[in-house]
């Protein structure tokens, strides 16, 4: 008698990955336009990158998810980041940092997941990498360590 595996139905996971990446904190940022001086318009102009990007990723989930039979749904902010619009940019660099690897990890879960579909698990490997890479960004804009 064979055990046969149920196959995950990919858009639970796929709205997980929108909502990872629509209602993320550069993505708040960006509509809730930070305190940005001078000498911090390249670190938002990366905010924007991170935030441009995850649009155009969420975009491609959305579609995906209306391929699959599903509705997307990106959920709302978490309510912690309204907290965030009135401050600097430059002050806001670590938690920036934070939230991205917590991305980061949801998006390599989310990867794992979608393993069973070659072609959803190519778009998470695809938006691991883009995320992997805005990490590396802003960490480099945080500068060495103490």
């Amino acid at each position: 008698m064979s055990t046969v595996t149920p196959r995950v139905d990919p858009v639970p996971v796929l709205n997980g990955l929108l909502r990872v990446l629509y209602r993320s904190l550069p993505m708040y940022l960006v509509e809730a336009k930070p305190w940005v001086d001078r000498r911090c318009e390249k670190l938002y102009a990366a905010v924007t990158h991170v935030a441009a990007d995850q649009r155009l990723f969420a975009q491609r989930l959305a579609e995906a998810i209306l391929a699959h039979g599903g509705r997307p749904q990106p959920g709302s902010f978490p309510p912690q980041f309204t907290s965030t619009h009135d401050l600097a940019v430059d002050f806001l660099l670590k938690r920036l940092i934070e939230n991205q690897r917590r991305d980061v990890q949801a998006v390599r879960l989310a990867a794992g997941q979608l393993a069973e579909t070659p072609e959803l698990a190519a778009l998470a490997e695809e938006i691991l990498g883009n995320a992997r890479g805005h990490l590396e960004t802003l960490e480099q804009a945080l500068g060495p360590g103490p």
